[in-house]
Formats: C-alpha cells, structure tokens, sequence
C-alpha cells in the first residue's frame, strides 16, 4: 500500500439549558468506570464508485456516473449542520479519480485527477447505505464533482504533490478542513509533507480559503481528528505516517485559526502555545484517526487503523484525555484486504451501533460497515513498552531484558513505529532480547513482533518459553531486509508466565532490530454455525434453488451470519448432486466446524425437444402417408454434468405394436448443451394403422 491517510472526526453536540443527565446504559449501573467492546462489522453499503462484480450491497450514490467519481482514498465524515432546520454532514476523500483511474489504488499524473472531493448528506437513516445529497461541483459541469482545495500536484517528490483531508469540524457557520500538503509518498504507511494546514469555508463548502495556520512537517499534528465539547475543538494529532503516537490539543472553537491559542495535553494538564510539550494520549501506532462521542454509554469513542495488527480498532474513555482502554479489533485486513480509515459517522452514536466510512485499497473506493457497541474489557496487549518508546538511553532495560550477547536501543533513528527500536549485533554465539509476562495458564496467545536482519542473518529465532524454560513455540527467521511480521500461536500449558524472545546466533557481522511486539490472549473457543432448513433437498429439473443459507453466533464476537462464506452452488439446469459447504471464522480466526447441504436436482439425463417429421422434399407432415420417404428431426438436450451419447430413434410400430422399421442416430453431446438428430428410412407401402414414433434409447432399437 502506498499512501493512506487520515482522518475526520466528529463530535458530541452540547446540551442546551439545564444540565441533563447522560442516559445509562444496562449494566452500567451507573458507574463511568467501564469500557466498551464492539462487534465484528458488517458491510452495509457502498459509499463511492461502481459496484463491483458479484457484490451485492447497496451502492445509493452510483458516484462514476453521477459526478465522475471512480475511486477515491478516505471519507472523512462530520455533522456540519449550520442551520438546525437543515441538518447534514459533509464527506470530505482524499485523491480522487474518474474513468481515468488506473485500477488499483490512488497515483498522481491521470487524467481526471482530484485531490480532495466534497460530499454533502442529509440521510439520516444509515441501515440500507448513505445517500448523499449532493457533491461540490462547478455550476458549469454540474455532474462533475470538483476539486475544493488546490493543490499543484507536483509529482516530482520535491514540492506540492497533493492535498490530503485529515479531518473536519464546523462552528457556526463556518467549515473547517485540516488537511496535509503532501511532499512525496515514501515507503508503504510512511509519508512527508511540506506543512499542514486548515482551509475554511462560509459557503456552505462551495469555495474554501487556505488560512495559513499551519504545523509543520515534523509536527505531531500533521494528522488530525476533531472533537467538541465545552466550547473548546479538541485536536488529536499523529505524526505523518501510520506508526506514531496520538497526542491532544484544544483551543476555543471560536479562534481555531489562532494557532497561539492552543493548549497541548502533556499528560497531566494543559501546557499554552508548546507543541514540545504534547505527550502521547494513545501508543503506537495510530493512523486515520476519528474520535465521537456516544450518548448512550456516556463514553468517547475513537477508532483507527493499527497497522501492526492490520485492522482497524476501536477505544473508549470517559475523558478526552483518557485514560484510553484497550484496543478492539473492529475491522481485520483478513476479512477487507487493504483495509484503512474508519470514520465515525456522527449521526448514530445515540445508541449502540457504530457506523463507519471504511476505505479498501485494491478497490480504491469507500464502504459503509455497522459494528455494534457493548459493555466489556478488551484484551490488553501483555508486553510491556512493546515499541521501547520507554527506553530513556541506549542501554536495554526494564521491562525488557538483554539476555545474552550485544545489544541497545536504537533511539530516534531505525524504529519502525514510534522513535525507538532494539537491536542486536554480534559476530559470534547467541544474543538476544527477552521479556517475561505473567499469563493465564492453559490458555492460548498469540504473539507477533517486526524485524529486519542483517544479509547474512541465517539463524534468527522468535518465540515463547515456559516458567522452566522449555520452548512452547518457536520460529526460525533469516534474511528480512525490511521491517517483517512474525507471528507464533502457542498454549500456556501450566505456566503463569512466558519468556518472549527474539534473538539470533550471530555467525560474522551479523544484526537483528525488532519493534512493535504485541501479546494477545486468543479466543479459542469457534463460533457455532447452523443450518437453515433442511441439510438434504431436492429440487426438480429446470427449478428455482434458494439457499436458506446458515446462522453463526460466537461467544465472544455475537452474530457472524453475515461473515459465513458458502462454497459451491447449484445448478438447476444440470441433474446431478451439489454440495455446499458454509465456513465461517472468528476475529481471532478459530474457524467453526463446517456445515454441509447437499441438494439433488432430479430428472432426465436427456430432455427430448419438439420433432417434425418431413418427407423427401421436405414438406412437413401431419399423418403418415401409404408410402415414400419419411426422416424425424428433433434437438435433444444433455441434462448432465458429463458429455454423454444420446440415441435417437426414429421407428414404424406396426397394428401388433411390433416394430417394421427403424433408424437410429448416436453421438456424444457436451455438458448442458442442445444438439439437433435427425433419422428416417422408406415406408413399406401398406402400413395402414401404423404409427411413428420418435424416442430416445439407451441402445439402437431392434426388429
């Protein structure tokens, strides 16, 4: 993936007049001292672009066709009502594209080439999709939407590339876009910009004016996600890229483009007009972030891309400044290859579904998914400091471990996310990093780390070990010339705590930095899958199957109906037996036993069509005649799945119902398809009473 960007993000509305209690939610019992889980999500619809092939979701706003919109990177999405009577939000995308688009991805130099889009919506009824109202067009080509903050599009790495929508908020009736002037993509999930910057409209979005008030290109903020509350906008800002921290800002919503009034939360409280003093309110990594408010369990919610588990997840806090909880998994790239974004709508967080505009990068377009909300504790990762930005010095230290041989903390220079990194070198024996971590016994974890070696690395190792030190699992690694995902899945057995490791036994100059490591519990237990209807069927020749399909419920994920997949199909037109087989996975992709329908399609092998019988000149023939030529011509259809020979017969029967004459015609026809047959032979002269008939046979007919 090259670049993905950032973010919107959406707020709470104010109460007005009296002080009004926060709804609590069951089970709360009204103490804030919660956290929120949240389900798998569904796709509901298509946001932008064409439907694609054998999909079968909704697409309300058929964007190719209706303003030139085939692809797009984001939906930044939020309530943008300046009139009360005229509710909306606005949809701001990243680089855009019309049937000039290449095919995968985004890309500069096309004709047709947008940099940002803006969208207008009024549906406040997200089940069955999002309809927009309208887009921003020019007057002139109404159809067409445009571009509503310039950028050169300078491909040459060195100047003005493109202008990226990072988030949007309105006070009054003024629309505030946060957006990042892209210098060059660089590696996938990396970026530079020029500077940062808040463009402003009082038009309702037709015309947008650039401010000047800017964050550089190192900044903390390049990235932003909006939020109101108390007559402050709060700013959360990530550095360019997918592998930083999130840190906070507030400044009075009604000076957002005095950049000396920001205050920047250091972790305690608010330090004026110091972005140095930012502190990170949620760790490593953190891209494409939103963050709303939910009514109904009187929490924060903020959901992102974490590009270390690929997906995007979900938090929640009672504060702004959090504390954050842990993370849920609410959308993984195993499900949406290509997976980023994830922008609360704001429209539907008074109760417990979670909608969000969620990006596909091979598709190159926008999707609207459900989760839903729940009272929970998510699964924390158990290694501590897991990216070493705690590590104050080059020295490896507490909680981690340099177990044997040479090592450090790279600061500031190699890291994969964040600042910091820890390697080993070495030209000789075992040296490695270890870290011990209690656990639950006779449970199963997974454990993940990023590496990158040496050329010459050929004897890496990554793994867990038992309180007693035996292996529980282990992978050997070589050769990674960049940062590469390993992963091992292991059981605790009796153990109350692990040694994770990550080492090598050094043979020469030989190197090994790894970032990033993370240790989850695993939902062990599958999701049970049921049939609908019966597990047998029959269904007759020619017919209409409708598959009742299945049902998917999992202790820990809820419903999975809608992530069962179905192998196999059935044709009607083809007698035979089919067999389809449901699968379905949880989050954790502990796969359910699988289901199994097998349906029958019953008839004839052979399906005989209309006959005409003609005489030696041709001419149709309604009775028999005393005597001359006669020949039968008829198509005969193969209703199996195998090419086959069919017999045709034509035969004379005579007053006895024995056969006087015959002809008979065999040959193989493919698989479903129809062939004509044709056979006759000369009357005997005196057949007074006989009949014709035109048949098929397993084998030529006999006298």
């Amino acid at each position: 993936m090259k670049h993905k960007y950032v973010n919107v993000i959406l707020t709470a509305a104010l109460l007005c007049g009296a002080a009004a209690a926060a709804p609590v939610p069951a089970g709360a019992d009204g103490d804030d001292d919660f956290r929120l889980t949240a389900s798998k999500a569904v796709k509901v619809a298509r946001v932008t672009g064409r439907t694609l092939e054998g999909e079968t979701a909704p697409n309300p706003n058929q964007t190719a066709d209706n303003y030139g919109l085939t692809a797009t990177d984001l939906g930044i999405v939020w309530d943008a009502t300046t009139d009360p009577a005229d509710k909306k939000v606005m949809i701001a995308f990243g680089d855009s594209y019309d049937d000039g688009w290449g095919g995968f991805g985004g890309g500069g130099a096309r004709e047709g080439w947008r940099s940002n889009l803006l969208a207008l919506s009024r549906d406040a009824d997200l089940s069955d999709g999002l309809t927009f109202s309208s887009m921003i067009a020019d007057p002139a080509r109404p159809n067409y939407a445009k571009e509503i903050i310039h950028s050169a599009k300078d491909t040459s790495g060195a100047s003005d590339f493109t202008a990226i929508p990072t988030a949007g908020v309105t006070v009054g009736s003024r629309h505030y876009i946060h957006y990042m002037q892209i210098k060059n993509w660089g590696a996938n999930g990396r970026w530079n910009t020029n500077f940062s910057e808040i463009a402003y409209s009082d038009d309702e979005g037709e015309t947008w004016t650039k401010s000047g008030t800017t964050w550089a290109a190192g900044s903390k903020f390049a990235q932003a996600a909006y939020a109101k509350e108390g007559g402050y906008a709060y700013m959360f800002g990530t550095p360019a890229g997918r592998f930083d921290s999130a840190y906070l800002a507030r400044v009075p919503e009604t000076e957002l483009l005095s950049k000396e009034r920001y205050e920047y939360w250091n972790g305690s409280g608010w330090v004026a007009n110091d972005e140095a003093a930012a502190a990170p309110v949620v760790d490593v990594p953190v891209s494409e972030l939103s963050v709303a408010y939910n009514a109904h369990f009187d929490k924060w919610v903020m959901t992102y891309l974490n590009e270390n588990r690929y997906a995007i997840v979900m938090r929640s806090a009672s504060e702004l400044t959090g504390p954050w909880s842990a993370e849920t998994e609410v959308v993984t790239g195993a499900d949406h290859p290509g997976l980023y974004g994830g922008f609360i709508h704001p429209w539907t967080n008074d109760g417990a579904d979670l909608y969000m505009l969620v990006s596909e990068w091979g598709p190159y377009n926008v999707i609207l998914m459900r989760s839903t909300l729940s009272i929970g504790e998510p699964a924390a990762n158990l290694v501590a400091d897991p990216s070493f930005e705690a590590q104050t010095s080059g020295t490896v230290s507490a909680p981690w471990t340099l177990e044997a041989g040479n090592g450090g903390i790279d600061r500031g220079t190699f890291a994969r996310g964040g600042r910091n990194n820890v390697w080993l070198r070495n030209a000789s024996g075992w040296n490695a990093v270890t870290q011990t971590i209690p656990v639950t016994p006779h449970t199963e974890y997974r454990l993940k780390a990023f590496v990158r070696t040496s050329t010459d690395n050929q004897a890496g190792y990554f793994g867990a070990r038992g309180s007693d030190g035996s292996i529980l699992q282990e992978v050997k690694f070589e050769r990674f010339d960049s940062y590469s995902p390993l992963t091992v899945r292991f059981n605790s057995g009796d153990h109350a705590s692990v040694t994770i490791f990550a080492g090598m036994h050094a043979s020469g100059d030989t190197w090994v930095q790894a970032d990033d490591f993370s240790l989850y519990p695993i939902d062990a237990t599958p999701p049970v899958l049921t049939l609908r209807g019966d597990a047998t069927m029959e269904v007759p020749l020619g017919g209409t199957f409708v598959d009742p399909g299945a049902t998917a419920t999992d202790d820990a994920d809820g419903d999975l109906t809608g992530f069962i997949d179905v192998e196999g199909a059935v044709n009607t037109n083809i007698v035979g037996t089919y067999t389809l087989t449901y699968t379905v996975s949880d989050r954790e992709g502990t796969a359910a036993a699988p289901a199994v329908r097998t349906v029958k399609v019953t008839g004839e092998a052979f399906t005989l069509g209309e006959t005409t019988i003609r005489d030696a000149s041709g001419n149709v023939l309604n009775e028999l005649p005393k005597k001359g030529f006669v020949a039968a011509e008829a198509t005969v259809r193969n209703n199996t799945a195998e090419a086959a020979p069919a017999t045709f017969v034509v035969a004379l029967y005579d007053k006895k119902g024995d056969i006087e004459q015959y002809a008979s015609v065999t040959h193989s026809i493919p698989s479903g398809a129809t062939e004509t047959f044709a056979g006759g032979f000369k009357l005997p002269g005196n057949n007074a009473g006989y009949d014709l008939r035109v048949y098929l046979a397993e084998a030529p007919a006999e006298q």
